[in-house]
């Protein structure tokens, strides 16, 4: 019975441990590529919403904004404006526009914080060091979204960019909203966690079986070692199952021929 019990350890073991560090590198694998799918995923749909949300946006009032004008009825009607197009998004926390200078010096215009906590949200003429500049320069020309998450004094982010254009076609400001990285760690996470289960589960299913399978095995090769001791013993008449189609059954074939040969 110890041997029996050794067998079945043994192969039970030695599965655990290959698909443990099959599926360990498996998970790691996989789900990098899914995150960098779902951060890819995430950038089309940010410069996307960006690009249709910019195409609504007057330009010419956009040019009008001068510092102090943030409580006038125009800059009010633009950040309610920001607000209910971003809000078509749950995933989008913030909309706001920005100018850039011939020295690539970023400024706010309008912020949509302003209706919700105007101490909190960005004034007119604000200078904005974003982490992020490269893609607001890229916005100039055309939607484009973060590469990576980056933090500024309002918090941790993924933005997406576009242009604001006039008649003309030209760039007279940049649209930029945001969403908070905290919400894509915690949808990474819980994909993290679904492929985690899932490959625990096929883990403890196939420990089952290899289990089960191996204590067949090993329950085989029990009964003619008890055979083979009755036969060692004197007995003459041990009927042992040949019906077997693998090595076992082959061994049990040699065995029953020699048991013949003693009765010789």
């Amino acid at each position: 019975m110890k041997w029996e019990n050794s067998i079945v350890t043994k192969f039970t073991v030695l599965y655990l441990i290959i698909v443990l560090l099959m599926s360990g590198a498996a998970i790691v694998v996989v789900n990098n590529a899914a995150q960098d799918a779902a951060r890819g995923a995430i950038r089309y749909n940010l410069q996307n919403s960006a690009g249709i949300m910019a195409t609504q946006v007057n330009a010419t009032q956009v040019l009008l904004f001068a510092p102090g004008d943030e409580g006038s009825p125009e800059y009010i009607a633009m950040a309610h404006q920001l607000e209910s197009m971003r809000s078509n998004n749950d995933f989008i926390t913030n909309a706001y526009i920005m100018k850039v200078d011939d020295d690539q010096r970023i400024e706010f215009v309008v912020d949509d914080f302003w209706l919700g906590d105007p101490n909190q949200s960005a004034l007119i003429g604000e200078v904005y060091d974003s982490p992020d500049k490269d893609e607001i320069f890229m916005a100039l020309s055309v939607p484009t979204a973060s590469r990576d998450i980056y933090t500024d004094k309002w918090g941790t982010f993924v933005s997406g960019y576009a242009p604001v254009r006039d008649s003309n076609g030209n760039t007279v400001a940049v649209l930029g909203i945001d969403v908070e990285a905290s919400r894509l760690v915690a949808s990474s996470k819980g994909f993290g966690n679904i492929l985690i289960g899932t490959f625990l589960i096929f883990v403890i299913a196939g420990g089952i079986v290899v289990f089960l399978y191996s204590r067949s095995i090993a329950g085989n090769i029990s009964r003619l070692t008890r055979d083979v001791q009755k036969i060692k013993d004197g007995e003459r008449m041990v009927e042992i199952d040949t019906s077997g189609k693998d090595e076992i059954g082959e061994l049990a074939g040699y065995i029953a021929g020699l048991e013949e040969t003693l009765k010789d």
